[in-house]
Parts: structure tokens; C-alpha cells; sequence
């Protein structure tokens, strides 16, 4: 058991629908926001990002968007890079938190994206995926897909572990997060069957923490 897996001590009768799911992300992030808790960018995760942004050059691709946004930190790399961003994310803090930065993040649920189909040249996706239970998987995937245009790469990254929710309150004192932990395999296996995997690895922090999965996908026609 890792630190995360600590019992969560508020979940007593408590039910997982994606109606509360959504509630205590939104709860949650909302609370970071105004305690302006969000880490700095790790050293990989630049280098990652920057990876992505020489394959959209190359490609001429100039439009990105990012689900899951957070306060619009991957967001300034783009938008320095010259890129036409915009960022969704659940909480409103973080849509203000990103302003800030003239880096554009809009309040919206993956499940009701309010853009046109097949806008966005590429998609990027840090640490999301793994807050929607397997069982609504395909459904963010089908909404997240449908405003890409065809051929459009998205680099997905989520933590990853065995198969199974953790209800966890660790990071902000009376606030929870669903973290649907999934197997490198499973997580392949999900992705692939929405679009064609052109990259993948995972990251290893060892033994006390998640591994962290990262995929490159490429939408198609």
C-alpha cells in the first residue's frame, strides 16, 4: 500500500455516480485554486511537453486542446510555443488562475464539451483519465475524440496501479478525489480501441508511489 491508499474515513455509505465524482473533483480543485497549491512543472514534465511541441511544429499543427487543464501550467508552454490554446477544466479557480497568465482555460465537463466537432489540430491530457471510473472511460474518450480533427495526435498521460478505485482524501484536509487506478495493459487496451497508439512508456517512481502511463495517440479519419 502506497501513501495515497490511506482508508478514506468520509465514504460511509457512499456512492460513486459520476454526478458525485464530478462534485468532489470539482470540490476539490476549486480548493486548490483558491489555495494556489498546484506544484511547479517537474523537469520531465517540461521535456515532455516540449517533445509534443516539435511534433506539432513539424506537422504544422497549430491548435491545442488540453482537458483537464488544471491553472493553465502546460498552457503557458503552448501558448509561448506560438500555439492557439484553450484549456477545459471542472473548476472555475482554475479557469482564473490561468487568466492570470493570459493562458485560456474555460469551466466545462468532459461530458459536455462546449466545442464544435473536429476543431482542435491536437489534444493533450495530463492526470484526467484516472479521476472517471472504467465504466465512463469510453464515453470521455468518445467526447474527447469528436472535437479533434482526423489524423490529430493527443498525448494522454494518467497514474496508473492496480486495477481498482482508491476514494482518496490525501492532499487537502475535507476534500476526496476518485482515482481509478488501472494496469499499463488496461489502460493500452483502452486507449487502443479509440484510436491507434503511436507511443507509449511509463514512469516509474518506485515501490511507495504510482507508476505514471503516457501515451501518444493518433486519431483517425
Amino acid at each position: 500500500m502506497n501513501k495515497w491508499e490511506a482508508r478514506c474515513t468520509t465514504c460511509r455509505d457512499y456512492a460513486p455516480t459520476v454526478e458525485n465524482i464530478s462534485r468532489d473533483l470539482r470540490s476539490y480543485y476549486e480548493a486548490e485554486a483558491t489555495l494556489r497549491k498546484r506544484k511547479p512543472l517537474s523537469s520531465m514534465r517540461v521535456a515532455l511537453i516540449d517533445e509534443y511541441i516539435l511534433l506539432l511544429r513539424d506537422e504544422g499543427r497549430r491548435s491545442v486542446i488540453d482537458f483537464g487543464a488544471g491553472p493553465g501550467l502546460d498552457g503557458a508552454r503552448f501558448v509561448n510555443a506560438g500555439h492557439r490554446y484553450v484549456g477545459v477544466d471542472l473548476a472555475h479557480g482554475n479557469a482564473v488562475l490561468a487568466g492570470e497568465n493570459n493562458v485560456t482555460v474555460v469551466q466545462a465537463h468532459l461530458g459536455a464539451l462546449p466545442f464544435q466537432p473536429r476543431r482542435f489540430d491536437a489534444g493533450w491530457s495530463m492526470s484526467t483519465l484516472m479521476h472517471i471510473r472504467e465504466v465512463d472511460t469510453a464515453d470521455a474518450l468518445h467526447e474527447m475524440i469528436a472535437v479533434l480533427r482526423p489524423g490529430a495526435p493527443m498525448h494522454v498521460g494518467l497514474w496508473g496501479g492496480p486495477d481498482g478505485d482508491v476514494i482518496s482524501e490525501q492532499g487537502i484536509d475535507g476534500q476526496r478525489r476518485l482515482f481509478s487506478l488501472r494496469s499499463f495493459r488496461r489502460n493500452q487496451e483502452l486507449l487502443g480501441a479509440f484510436a491507434t497508439i503511436e507511443w507509449s512508456t511509463s514512469w516509474d517512481f518506485g515501490p511507495e508511489e504510482w507508476p505514471y502511463h503516457l501515451f501518444r495517440l493518433r486519431i483517425g479519419d
